[in-house]
């Protein structure tokens, strides 16, 4: 029997006695008549019984209300020991969770960790419907038909929403319960922040793992190749050379043979490119102001290129100091703007050329970046367009050795090759932004030294 019946039971007897004190009063005021049959007796005696069975009553109640006083101190003391036991239970797992109304989601109950997840405030803002922190309302439907559908949940993956308005992935474990009496929810809620960070970058440095192996695998192939024609156009070029030296300076075949040397020669340009990539080439690395070499650089591409495409340029740092060979910083503004001319010759437009210094944030930054980059400060050189944008589907092999989308004999593809090449010679990386019909940016980042002499 449950305290709640035990106390009804006593207010039933209270009821009875109530009833019975009536009856005795309502006797002793009544007249009196007697006749032969001495009714006056009989009712005396019923009133004497009538009045014992009350006083026995009373005693029974006075005994069962004091006893019934001590189960409820009781009772209620227990209570309040399960709420004490609850509160502590609740501040002390490192668990968030929420009790909430099944009926209409309102939350009657969330402890410290939740409101430390959702990054609540007593003063300000405040759980107060389980809906309200589904980034998408059709997510809380569905946890609310899984629910229904099996009774309990279980690792429930949603994006949730702070009270500052961040989103973040979490993991929701849901069962019913009573709680103040009423049908509720407790819900316990992991933040996968963490997990899906990791995950993250994980996948981020897989796909530099499969650059950098692709481009070694290329490299080494190019390599091999560019050896092989750099010893065969050597002995061509030597050989046109001996040929030159043994005609006249009016003999017709002397036009032939200048043609033959100028297309053997670029050949071995191309060559020095591959073999630049593959990094099998002697270069001379020296501390040098990169801001002079870009300016330089960009003041000559703007007397190369068709008047109607214009060079900007914007020098944010003051001389920064870097490690490497100046002609390679010629050769990467010279591809880069090679290729944004190409994808603006029909329209004209203009190319941005900035450079600047940059603190990279590798969580913040990594995922952009073609290859790993440390916390540290860089150079960042910048050639933006605004041409025709660069498809999504070829984005991921712009910097394949002799990739390319222009027309054949209108370039080898080995222009971003050398640039990706280069830059990572230099410690730093290369990042490609481009929207179709609103232009490529490419970010280049060199590795900042002191300026101390």
């Amino acid at each position: 029997m449950t305290f709640s019946d035990f106390r009804d039971g006593s207010k039933k007897r209270k009821i009875e006695i109530k009833k019975m004190e009536k009856k005795v009063i309502s006797l002793r005021h009544k007249k009196i008549y007697t006749n032969k049959n001495n009714q006056l007796k009989i009712l005396v005696s019923e009133v004497e019984e009538l009045r014992s069975e009350l006083n026995d009553l009373k005693l029974i109640l006075e005994a069962v209300t004091g006893h019934s006083d001590e189960i409820e101190a009781c009772l209620l003391e227990k209570v309040r020991a399960g709420d004490r036991l609850f509160h502590v239970i609740s501040k002390t797992i490192p668990v968030p969770f929420v009790i909430s109304r099944k009926d209409n989601g309102s939350i009657l109950f969330s402890n410290s960790y939740a409101e430390k997840v959702f990054k609540l405030s007593h003063e300000g803002f405040s759980l107060n419907n389980l809906p309200d922190i589904y980034d998408d309302p059709d997510e809380s439907r569905r946890f609310l038909t899984c629910l229904s559908d099996q009774g309990r949940i279980e690792n429930f993956e949603v994006k949730l929403r702070k009270s500052d308005g961040t989103l973040f992935w979490a993991s929701l474990f849901s069962q019913s319960v009573s709680f103040r009496g009423k049908d509720c929810l407790l819900t316990v809620v992991f933040d996968l922040t963490e997990r899906k960070q990791a995950e993250k970058e994980k996948l981020i440095l897989e796909r530099q793992l499969r650059q950098v192996q692709k481009m070694e695998a290329m490299g080494t192939f190019a390599g091999g190749i560019a050896h092989d024609f750099n010893g065969i156009l050597t002995i061509i070029l030597g050989n046109l050379q001996l040929a030159q030296s043994k005609l006249t300076d009016d003999s017709p075949v002397g036009k032939y043979l200048k043609d033959a040397v100028a297309a053997t020669t670029r050949g071995t340009s191309l060559i020095t490119q591959i073999l630049t990539f593959c990094r099998q080439t002697k270069e001379e690395k020296k501390p040098f102001r990169i801001s002079s070499v870009v300016s330089e650089a960009a003041q000559m591409i703007q007397s190369l290129i068709p008047s109607k495409i214009n060079v900007c340029l914007s020098i944010k740092t003051a001389m920064p100091i870097i490690i490497g060979d100046p002609t390679h910083i010629h050769q990467i503004l010279m591809n880069l703007c090679a290729n944004a001319v190409h994808a603006m010759e029909e329209e004209g437009g203009a190319i941005d050329i900035i450079l600047e210094n940059i603190s990279i944030n590798p969580e913040t930054e990594q995922e952009k970046m073609i290859f790993p980059l440390k916390t540290r400060a860089y150079a960042r050189l910048t050639v933006r367009d605004n041409g025709p944008g660069i498809d999504k589907e070829i984005m991921d092999r712009i910097f394949e050795p002799f990739f390319t989308t222009k027309a054949p004999g209108q370039g080898s593809g080995m222009g971003l090759s050398i640039v990706h090449g280069i830059v990572q010679r230099n410690g730093g990386t290369v990042t490609v932004e481009s929207e179709s019909g609103k232009g490529t940016a490419f970010y280049c980042y060199f590795p900042l030294i002191s300026d101390e002499k």
